[in-house]
């Protein structure tokens, strides 16, 4: 990992990351040697599960080689540089917060829990409901439920890296702060808040 001032140790804020970011994507090897990388709707419950067809590309690769790499991040927005200085382009910067984890997939083929990740996605994607809950004596998803198949990765490491403009000077810190605060996007306060906790 290079600009190590950006490097997060804490793994309490790492799995943050991954609870809160919306997708992730998985690196794996692929049958012809060439890395693939997929995006991936999941949810986190100290592994990475995600749902996926039990055919395919990306189910061979896995299944010869278990091995893959995920990163999530779970804010992210572009600083103009004219927040820090009106001349220079240097100050240009993406805020963002990510985590990195490697480790190995496997499938989950018992039912109940097949239904019980399938629901942590619908709570997750879905929160205002209006949808019935997943359920294998339920007729209506039970045809789908054998034909899906629901993936975990068991973390071995993780990684962090973090830039909301710890390296700037305090004052620089303030005023993006309240150039975020005025510009206003759900984004752009969600970084505002991260950035106004460094200083």
């Amino acid at each position: 990992m290079g600009k190590r001032r950006f490097e997060v140790l804490d793994r309490t804020v790492m799995q943050e990351v991954l609870k809160t970011a919306d997708v992730g994507y998985l690196s794996f090897n692929g049958l012809d040697g060439w890395p693939r990388i997929t995006p991936l709707n999941f949810v986190f419950d100290g592994r990475i599960l995600w749902h996926g067809a039990i055919f395919g590309e990306r189910f061979e690769c896995l299944q010869k080689d278990p091995r893959a790499t995920f990163i999530a991040v779970s804010a992210q927005i572009y600083l103009p540089s004219y927040f820090v200085s009106k001349e220079s382009a240097c100050e240009a910067n993406m805020a963002y917060s990510s985590a990195l984890v490697r480790g190995r997939v496997t499938a989950i083929k018992d039912p109940e829990e097949k239904c019980a990740v399938l629901n942590r996605l619908m709570e997750k994607y879905q929160p205002e409901g209006q949808y019935r809950k997943i359920s294998q004596q339920d007729g209506l998803y039970k045809k789908i439920l054998s034909a899906t198949g629901i993936y975990a990765l068991s973390i071995e490491d993780m990684a962090g890296k973090f830039n909301v403009s710890q390296n700037k000077p305090e004052e620089a810190r303030k005023n993006i702060v309240a150039m975020l605060k005025e510009r206003g996007s759900v984004a752009d306060l969600l970084i505002a808040e991260e950035i106004r906790k460094t200083i």
